[in-house]
């Protein structure tokens, strides 16, 4: 019974100090749709219609950037989000990660972005 609590108690105290918290989950990861635009052609400025399938498709940059903004303050819950940027002409290819940069209250963060199929749906995971 004493060898019981000894290791009962061993166990809790691992997991103190392992930094468990008391069951605050992350937030979840948000998927949007971001219709992707047309490769840019010399001359020609970009579209937001989806291109042929023989061409590469591409994310709108900007479009991106505002849906990122959007998810930060309403789903996440983000207090003082300035401004977000997301690099340009990223690949609509399932799988593909890049990341947008957001001044929030003053100090640079990353938002990780994943593709998650090639219809133009991509996963917003929270800032880090």
């Amino acid at each position: 019974m004493r060898a019981v609590r000894v290791l009962l108690l061993c166990g809790l105290g691992m997991l103190a100090a392992a930094g468990c918290d008391s069951g605050t989950p992350p937030p979840p990861a948000h998927t949007v749709t971001v219709t992707p635009e047309r490769p840019a052609e010399p001359g020609v400025a970009s579209s937001s219609a989806p291109s042929s399938s023989s061409a590469m498709r591409v994310f709108d940059a900007r479009a991106m950037a505002s849906a990122v903004t959007r998810l930060l303050t309403t789903d996440y819950k983000v207090a003082d989000v300035g401004s977000v940027s997301c690099p340009d002409r990223q690949p609509v290819a399932d799988g593909s990660r890049f990341q947008c940069t957001v001044d929030i209250a003053g100090a640079t963060k990353h938002v990780p972005i994943t593709v998650t199929g090639a219809d133009g749906k991509y996963r917003v995971d929270p800032p880090q």
